[in-house]
């Protein structure tokens, strides 16, 4: 059954008066679809894939984890079992504490039975630049904002085009996950077409490793906070699909001219050669950290 959710429209174009009326939404949401957040790393210790349902884009609360699915992850002649944990979470611990996924350049497959459905995918574990530093400088008014001490993140793109790698950053060990922290690179830029390759990532980049206010504008920092920063290798689907993400959570500031809500394509598809919502990646990792004193 369809659901219709009743909302405030405050109109004000064209030099008309601007009123609030509630009106009815359909949003055209019928049946949940399965979600899969298969976003998992060759380091050592437990990884962790989540199957879920979508929801109604206006329920707020956490979504309903599937609890009955077969999960794989295959590299090789090598099969890793994920057992389900808790709330759609399934885990693979590995036997020792050194035992690892695989390494790069290794070809993995994903499989996961639902039922009567059955969800595949492929990805390779690509290679990662080392982090070569990490520095707190002295700026004023950078990119829009306050004069303050900022970090810069230094590494330098692999040679060969289409290198993908996503940079996650912390400030006193919280994740910056704001809309317009979200930092994707494809090899030391924005995206593909710009021919640069193996060369020091561009400065928006690394400079957006950096909080931000409400304002999206960087914040700086205060004697001892702690900055570290990671990041993932990643496919190129990996890549568009967090792309997506970007445009649609930082979608035009809800404004006339903002794009239409779609999901982000992935790389998992059903039975029938449908894609499906989420993303498999195996990931390799550098990560450093450094404290402002």
């Amino acid at each position: 059954m369809k659901k219709n959710t009743y909302i405030l429209a405050i109109a004000v174009m064209f030099g008309l008066a601007s009123c609030e009326d509630p009106i009815t939404v359909d949003n055209g949401f019928e049946a949940s679809q399965i979600v899969v957040d298969a976003w998992i790393t060759n380091e050592e210790g437990q990884q962790t894939i989540q199957v879920t349902e979508s929801q109604d884009y206006f329920e707020n609360r956490l979504p309903t984890g599937i609890t009955n699915a077969s999960v794989t992850v295959i590299n090789g002649s090598e099969t890793f079992n994920f057992v389900h944990v808790a709330d759609g979470k399934y885990t693979w611990t590995p036997p020792t504490a050194s035992d690892i996924i695989g390494i790069i350049g290794d070809e993995f497959s994903l499989k996961i039975e639902i039922d009567d459905k059955t969800l595949t995918s492929t990805t390779q574990l690509n290679r990662v630049p080392e982090i070569d530093s990490i520095s707190i400088y002295f700026e004023d008014m950078p990119f829009g904002s306050d004069e303050g001490y900022f970090a810069e993140l230094y590494a330098t793109d692999l040679p060969g085009q289409g290198d993908t790698y996503w940079v996650k950053s912390y400030r006193n060990d919280t994740l910056l996950n704001r809309p317009q922290e979200l930092n994707i690179i494809y090899d030391a830029t924005f995206d593909a077409g710009t021919n640069i390759d193996g060369t020091t990532f561009i400065r928006p980049l690394r400079f957006a490793i950096n909080a931000t206010d409400d304002d999206g504008l960087p914040r700086s920092l205060n004697q001892g906070d702690k900055v570290k920063c990671e990041i993932y290798s990643i496919s190129n689907e990996a890549f568009r699909f967090l792309q997506i993400v970007q445009e649609q959570t930082t979608n035009g500031d809800n404004s006339i001219f903002a794009l239409p809500v779609a999901n982000s394509k992935g790389n998992i598809r059903d039975e029938n050669g449908d894609l499906v919502l989420g993303v498999f990646n195996v990931a390799a990792v550098s990560r450093d950290e450094v404290t402002f004193n």
